[in-house]
């Protein structure tokens, strides 16, 4: 299975709903029309529960989209194509500022769609991927909580969008039985925020709306 992690930054001046309707309208069903798309998500920004340091979060971030694909060649021939190739990127910058593009090897399981959704990108040296995966899940474990993390492999920018200028070195996927539990999971004495204070840098928080669109 091959995953795309992409961050979206929202046009200047269009509301978030806005963005919204138009992102998971007319451009999901676009995008639909690409051929070997077996899950297609929408991870919309409600608000920051983290950030590292003092400062605000490190990456323009209003959408991260998730697309699956069956393996390299099926994604290769999906970028590829008309829709992928043309019509996608002519279509992103009516609602569009922003777009970073991540390839990433994803270690863990995904729960059901009832659970609260928390995306954390991240910045951090490649040698610490295998000792935050495991502290990860020994932190999610006395959260009753589910992790995944995504390792970025490759990126890619639009030609015609900007880019973050550093992209994320991977994301962590964090779910939640509520959204009180999510905002605890990252009090200064929770376990899961010092594993990443620890072993990433620039690391923000975010409170997911999700949407399946396939």
């Amino acid at each position: 299975m091959m995953k795309r992690m992409t961050l979206l930054a929202r046009k200047e001046g269009m509301s978030t709903s806005d963005f919204r309707a138009y992102w998971a309208g007319p451009h999901a069903k676009l995008a639909l029309g690409m051929n070997g798309i077996t899950k297609y998500t929408h991870n919309r920004v409600d608000k920051v529960l983290w950030t590292a340091g003092d400062h605000g979060p490190a990456f323009d971030v209003d959408g991260i989209v998730e697309l699956f694909f069956a393996d390299a060649e099926v994604m290769r021939m999906a970028q590829a194509s008309s829709v992928g190739k043309k019509f996608i990127p002519e279509d992103e910058p009516g609602f569009l500022k922003g777009w970073t593009l991540c390839v990433v090897d994803e270690d863990g399981d995904e729960p059901g769609d009832a659970a609260v959704k928390v995306m954390i990108p991240f910045h951090a040296e490649a040698d610490v991927r295998d000792s935050l995966w495991r502290s990860l899940k020994h932190a999610a474990e006395a959260l009753n909580a589910k992790v995944t993390l995504n390792w970025t492999v490759s990126t890619a920018r639009r030609e015609r969008l900007w880019a973050e200028p550093a992209p994320p070195t991977g994301f962590v996927g964090a779910w939640f039985d509520s959204v009180a539990a999510a905002h605890e999971a990252f009090e200064p004495s929770c376990e899961l925020r010092r594993v990443l204070e620890s072993s990433t840098v620039d690391g923000a928080a975010y409170l997911i709306d999700q949407l399946r669109i396939r």
